[in-house]
This record gives C-alpha cells, structure tokens and sequence, in this order.
C-alpha cells in the first residue's frame, strides 16, 4: 500500500512539473506574440500618418529585445558600482567624524557640571 501511494505522488508531481513547464512555454510565446501586435499597431499607426505617435516616438520598438535586457544589466551594473562608491564615502566620513569627535571632545571623563 506505501509502495503504491509513492508511486501515485511521484507520477502527481511529474505530471504538475510537466504542466507548469508547459505552461511556463505558453506564456512566454503568448508575451512575445503581445509585444510583437503592439509595435505592428504601432507601425501602422505610423504609416497611416497619426500625430499622436509621431510625436511620442516608438517605445515599443525594442521592447523584450535581448538589446533592451543588455542595457538593462549595464544600467543595473553601473548602479551597483554607484551604490558601493557611496558605501565607501559613507564610511570614510563617519570615520572622519569620529575622528573629529573624537579630538574635540576632551579627554578627561568629568561630565560638565563638575568642571
């Protein structure tokens, strides 16, 4: 009885994986096919002379593209670099303003009342 409810919930979950990566397949193909009926009726728009898309420019000419991904990473990396420059300078001024605390303070440890 333990053999075969294995057996049932190994084929269950070859049978949910294999349906999830099937699906997974659809909706990549259905985004892409979306993409690609948004910019032809963007195009067309612009072929048939409309001011409102002339104006704006063509944004979803490079939508999902792997150059649009590429961009996307270096801008990512760039904001990465950004991010740990500030970390550095964020250190070295709370180490300068310890450092300044520090010497300014007096060394004596009598509170102010007493002085």
């Amino acid at each position: 009885m333990e053999v075969q409810a294995r057996k049932f919930y190994s084929q269950r979950n070859m049978y949910l994986c294999g349906f999830t990566l099937f699906l997974s397949l659809i909706l990549n193909r259905t985004y892409v096919m979306i993409l690609d009926v948004l910019r032809l009726e963007e195009e067309v728009k612009m072929l048939r002379g409309d001011p409102a898309v002339k104006g704006k420019g063509s944004s979803l000419q490079n939508a999902g593209n792997a150059g649009e991904i590429g961009r996307l990473k270096q801008e990512l990396a760039a904001r990465d670099r950004d991010m740990a420059n500030l970390k550095k300078q964020v250190e070295g001024v709370s180490r300068e303003y310890n450092r300044m605390a520090d010497q300014i303070t007096p060394s004596d440890s009598t509170p102010k009342k007493e002085r």
